[in-house]
């Protein structure tokens, strides 16, 4: 990287097994080992920032230390606190820990999660898609993760589809009863009390992620207060957290906007990283910092 150039490393989970053939197909839970062997080797050329520092180098424009990284996750994986923090608290490398709030509420799962559990334990079958006229058909591990990403690229980047509506859809055709919540070492969030723990860890900062974990750009302006008052409100009510940092659902260009970005502000968040692969500097708005999904 050049002088003042820095990057943040997104994670989502850590495991320390692989346990499934479909779920986690594209790694999103990286193996404990992985994790920490690559964590030790960055840590002999690289600097680790806590988000706090890097706003406060940008703020004041000072000069960052070369080879700076910052690490973050995403969503609220218990695993976070069961296997990645207390790798993180070993090398004393300092993470952001963004949650959803309804994960930490109701042990939910997302809807691209729900769609894996599905696809992991149908052998066989065939769905109708909107976007498409033809039936996808499915038989082995390959055309199933063929659907996955076919589903993701379309789903995500159409706010037209209703994503619970879409879901529901699909396991009404594969004849399979939706989960509300699940436990496995991919599924399972994190509790009030561990995120309780984890802030008063030094090394550690805490974010919110929403409520639901639903792409903000699609919403109305209604729904979008929602999701963010009501993650806030959790964080205060619960752990009596006032929030300041934030990171977007999804995080892609179509999942945030000034009108966001402004009621965050409003709200006293000072920092909301996206999704977005790239690199940062000085000049970075950090609003609209980039971030490097490591998987």
């Amino acid at each position: 990287m050049k002088n003042n150039e820095f990057k943040i490393l997104l994670f989502h989970g850590v495991i320390k097994k692989k346990e499934n053939k479909i779920r986690n197909y594209n790694n999103k839970h990286i193996l404990e080992k992985k994790f920490y062997k690559n964590l030790k080797e960055l840590k002999k050329k690289h600097v680790f920032l806590s988000i706090d520092e890097i706003c406060f180098y940008i703020k004041n424009r000072i000069n960052l230390p070369k080879n700076s990284l910052s690490i973050s996750f995403d969503d609220g994986f218990e695993n976070n606190y069961s296997v990645a923090a207390p790798i993180l608290d070993e090398l004393k490398i300092p993470a952001t820990f963004y949650f959803s709030t309804d994960f930490i509420e109701n042990n939910s799962i997302s809807w691209i999660d729900k769609l894996e559990y599905c696809l992991e334990n149908k052998k066989k079958g065939e769905v109708s898609l909107p976007w498409s006229n033809k039936k996808f058909n499915f038989n082995n591990i390959k055309s199933k993760i063929k659907l996955l990403n076919l589903i993701r690229k379309n789903v995500k980047n159409n706010f037209k589809i209703d994503v619970n509506d879409f879901v529901s859809s699909f396991f009404y055709q594969m004849k399979e009863k939706e989960p509300v919540s699940l436990n496995s070492s991919i599924d399972k969030k994190i509790n009030w009390k561990k995120v309780k723990n984890l802030n008063e860890n030094n090394l550690f900062t805490i974010g919110g992620h929403s409520h639901n974990h639903i792409s903000l750009g699609s919403l109305s302006t209604k729904r979008i207060n929602f999701e963010i008052t009501k993650s806030f409100s959790l964080f205060k009510n619960r752990i009596k957290v006032n929030l300041k940092h934030y990171s977007y659902p999804e995080g892609q260009k179509i999942d945030f906007n000034t009108k966001i970005i402004n009621k965050l502000k409003r709200k006293g968040v000072i920092c909301c990283p996206t999704a977005i692969k790239g690199t940062n500097n000085l000049n970075s708005d950090l609003f609209k910092l980039k971030r490097e999904m490591i998987t």
